[in-house]
This record gives structure tokens, C-alpha cells and sequence, in this order.
């Protein structure tokens, strides 16, 4: 007969009972084709509109057409006259001249921006229109006006430069000048977007940090740039990379304001304008299909860059 001490010794030296082991498998999605269903419109206007045309125009950078269509493959021929020709970099040389000049306008927008994102400034909301109005109006009417205004005879700009005694000079026909005529005028009419977005990227500055710095001592220009700037650095990189892009695919303004005629027209053309003049005045499509897609690369490779040297200055 055992003791109580036994079994108590007993029941302690046994195991745990052991529960048996439930392997939980997550159930299959069900979801089937109803995503695609929703997302399907979407894909079929994104590869109509975009992916085919890209893939199209590639496979045309490789052909050559005669004077009644019907392409031909010629492999990279293309491609070898494109190098070779002195127009391609004129062209690039001339983008990137306008590009450089509109880009001039990111810090008279930050400016600006700032300016109007003053407290108790009256009239802000009617500035910010005057200043958009140039963005949203038709690039051919603003072709006229300033081509009118750009005039060597009777145009204003010259008017206002002779009463500091200078002779203006004849702007849209003069190699030179008519380049930086229309950078000039791309600049001005970029100023209302670049401003809007930085606008808006002023009012996520919590007004404590500009307090604090006043209260540390520090200056206007030094809340400027250590407070206002830094911060505001997303909404510049997003203003950079738009107006890069758009400058790169100047043609609109440069056809309007010159003129398909006007003899500086060689010594002005953009990229755009050079694949225009290839593929729909000298009717060679093969060759501006490649002019195409030298575009289409040039602006990838820029977008990357930005992309790349963005993270040693923009604040996340």
C-alpha cells in the first residue's frame, strides 16, 4: 500500500499530457479575376497609348520608308547616319541650352513662393493666379504675343532697352538671340506651376521651426536657407524632374515664335524639332523613329541621375 508521499512523487516524476499538434495552412485567395477586371481598362489604355507606340517606334528605328510608305529593315543604318550627323548635336546642344535656362526659373519660383506664403499678404490668391494664368494658356497664343513683342522694329522689349541706350537686336532671327528669346519666354511660362507646387509645399513647413529660428537668432536669409529650403527640397526635386522632362520636349513654343521658314531655324532646333523636320517635312520615318527613341533614352538617363544624386540632398 503506497503512501500518500508516493503517489505525490509519482504524479510529479510523469509528463504533461501532450496536446496534439494543429498545423494551421492558410486558405487560397479567392479573389480570381475581379482585380484584373477593375485594373484591366487601365492596362489596355496604358499599353495602347504608351507601351505599343514605344515598341512600334523601336521596331520603325530600324527600318526605312519609301516615298509611299512600306517599311523596310536596314538594322542599325539608322543609327550609324544619326552619329554621324552634325544637326544631332546641335540639337542636343540647343535642348540643353534651353533646358539649363528654364531651370534658372526653380529658384526665382522658390522665391516667389515664398513671397506669397508671407503671413497676412493680401491679394496671395490673386497672385498665384496672374502668376499660373501663362501655364494654362494656349502655347500659341503665347508664341504671338511675345513674338510681337520680341519684334527688332517696333517691339516692346527693344523699346524698353533703348531707353537705357541700347540697341536691341533682331531676336528671332538672329542665331543666338533666338534661342535665348525662347528660353526666356519657356522660363517665364514654367514660373506659375513651379510656384503652385512649392507653394503648397510651404504650407507642410510647421511654423514652429521659423519661430525656434527666430528665437535662436537667426536672420530672414538664414531661415531662408536652413529651414525653408531643406524642407522644401521634395517639392524642388518634383519641379525639377517635370521641367526637365517637358524642357527636353521643346517644340511648340520654338515652332510658333521662329517659324518653320525663318533661317536661324538650323541653328535653333530642338530634338523634337529635328525628329519633326525628319519625319514629317523630309518624310523620312525610319530615321526620326530613331531620333525618337535617342530622346526617349536621353530623358530615362537624365531621370535616373536626378534620381540617383537626389538622396545626397533631398530631405525625407
Amino acid at each position: 500500500m503506497t503512501t500518500n508521499t508516493q503517489r505525490r512523487d509519482a504524479v510529479q516524476a510523469s509528463p504533461p499530457p501532450t496536446t496534439p499538434e494543429v498545423h494551421r495552412t492558410s486558405a487560397p485567395r479567392t479573389d480570381g479575376w475581379w482585380p484584373w477586371l477593375f485594373v484591366l481598362p487601365l492596362l489596355i489604355g496604358v499599353g495602347t497609348f504608351f507601351i505599343w507606340p514605344i515598341v512600334q517606334t523601336f521596331y520603325y528605328s530600324f527600318t526605312s520608308w519609301g516615298v509611299f510608305g512600306g517599311p523596310s529593315f536596314t538594322g542599325i543604318a539608322n543609327y550609324v547616319r544619326l552619329v554621324t550627323d552634325p544637326q544631332l548635336y546641335q540639337s542636343l546642344l540647343n535642348t540643353i541650352v534651353y533646358t539649363v535656362i528654364v531651370l534658372l526659373g526653380i529658384p526665382i519660383a522658390v522665391w516667389l513662393a515664398s513671397l506669397l506664403n508671407t503671413p497676412g499678404l493680401r491679394f496671395a490668391q490673386f497672385y498665384r493666379v496672374l502668376f499660373f494664368l501663362p501655364y494654362v494658356a494656349m502655347p500659341a497664343a503665347i508664341a504671338l504675343v511675345w513674338r510681337i513683342m520680341f519684334n527688332g522694329d517696333f517691339g516692346i522689349v527693344n523699346s524698353f532697352l533703348g531707353l537705357f541706350g541700347i540697341d536691341g537686336p533682331y531676336w528671332i532671327s538672329t542665331p543666338g538671340f533666338a534661342l535665348v528669346a525662347v528660353s526666356l519666354v519657356g522660363l517665364w511660362s514654367s514660373l506659375g506651376f513651379s510656384m503652385i507646387i512649392l507653394g503648397a509645399g510651404l504650407k507642410d513647413i510647421p511654423p514652429e521651426l521659423y519661430e525656434a529660428a527666430e528665437l535662436d537668432g537667426a536672420s530672414r536669409w538664414r531661415q531662408f536657407r536652413s529651414v525653408t529650403v531643406p524642407l522644401l527640397s521634395p517639392s524642388i526635386f518634383f519641379v525639377l524632374i517635370v521641367t526637365t522632362i517637358s524642357s527636353f520636349q521643346l517644340f511648340d513654343l520654338l515652332y510658333a515664335i521662329l517659324g518653320p521658314l525663318n533661317p536661324v531655324i538650323p541653328k535653333t532646333m530642338s530634338l523634337v524639332f529635328y525628329f519633326y523636320n525628319s519625319g514629317f517635312v523630309d518624310g523620312d520615318k525610319g530615321f526620326a523613329a530613331a531620333i525618337a527613341m535617342v530622346i526617349f533614352l536621353l530623358i530615362g538617363i537624365i531621370t535616373v541621375i536626378q534620381f540617383r544624386v537626389q538622396k545626397k540632398w533631398v530631405q525625407s
